[in-house]
């Protein structure tokens, strides 16, 4: 930084700690502004970094978010992006409080902001990782309504972040389907799903080798070289495996066999639609309702808008 910038930062601190909230941050503020306007966007970048953390640390976080929000516009205007820059947003939006009401913005600008600068179809994945987990520890604390809602984002985020993302994601649903009597298929089949909608195959192996490895099985069963862990009560969990299975062997006809045998039990857990997507869209089978082929499309919807 500038010697420049490091004085208005200095007298930031000293309107800070006079308690002077407000005008500290009007007057951050107008001086970004001269910056912005003068092209000098790297001093900008910098003033709005240092001004957000130190109000965050003061616990001024409707200023800071104001600030965060400020900087995202920036450099939608500039083209100084950088690795450097999207550690500073995290630290920045790390230091948030969960809950804070300006999150839901600032998660759809950020996304939208690194579409853009890495052509990415859905993002940068550690902003997802970061939204992410945000959002499932407020949901925690919220009433009925709003956790369901603010789960929902969280678990979008989730899925499209990283592998530390996963791996919350899985351990959350796991503890989920154990406070219940139902069959951990029913929560374990949301990131099998969500994954499969995006042909993360990876992920969704992943998600089923730390999911079941969390439940005992009555024994094993052998599918060529896959290892099935069988259950005798959680039909759906065994049915998830299978499923797993056969979308890796781009066989249809096998396919449309096991979505046969437990068309039943999909029916019972609500998981028909969902699974006769899947059929249409990995093995073009004319499965359920052929009009609906953009449930990835549904899954996104409201994300960036």
């Amino acid at each position: 930084m500038s010697d420049k910038l490091n004085r208005t930062i200095a007298r930031f601190q000293a309107k800070i700690n006079n308690g002077e909230f407000y005008e500290a941050h009007q007057t951050l503020r107008t001086i970004t502004n001269r910056y912005v306007k003068s092209k000098n966007f790297p001093e900008a970048v910098n003033l709005l970094y240092q001004g957000s953390v130190i109000l965050s640390e003061n616990k001024e976080y409707s200023s800071s978010s104001d600030l965060i929000l400020y900087l995202i516009e920036v450099l939608g205007e500039s083209d100084i992006y950088s690795k450097e820059i999207k550690l500073k947003l995290i630290e920045m939006i790390s230091k948030l409080p969960n809950n804070e009401p300006s999150l839901i913005e600032i998660s759809k600008k950020v996304i939208n902001l690194s579409k853009v600068v890495d052509e990415s179809k859905f993002g940068d994945y550690d902003y997802h990782n970061l939204f992410g987990n945000k959002f499932l520890l407020a949901s925690q604390s919220e009433n009925t309504k709003e956790r369901e809602k603010i789960f929902q984002l969280s678990e979008l985020h989730l899925v499209l972040g990283n592998l530390t993302s996963l791996q919350q994601y899985v351990e959350f649903l796991i503890k989920w389907a154990k406070s219940t009597n139902e069959d951990p298929g029913l929560f374990l089949s949301r990131a099998i799903i969500n994954y499969s909608y995006l042909k993360n195959m990876q992920y969704v192996q992943q998600s089923l080798k730390i999911f079941v490895s969390e439940f005992k099985h009555d024994e094993i069963l052998e599918e060529g070289d896959d290892k099935i862990y069988y259950y005798n009560d959680f039909k759906l969990l065994n049915f998830l495996q299978l499923l797993v299975i056969t979308l890796n062997t781009n066989n249809g006809t096998k396919f449309l066999k096991l979505y046969e045998s437990y068309k039943p039990t999909l029916v019972e857990y609500e998981l028909l639609a969902p699974v006769e997507y899947l059929g249409r869209f990995y093995f073009n089978l004319k499965l359920g309702n052929t009009n609906n082929n953009n449930m990835l499309a549904n899954l996104m919807n409201g994300l960036f808008t």
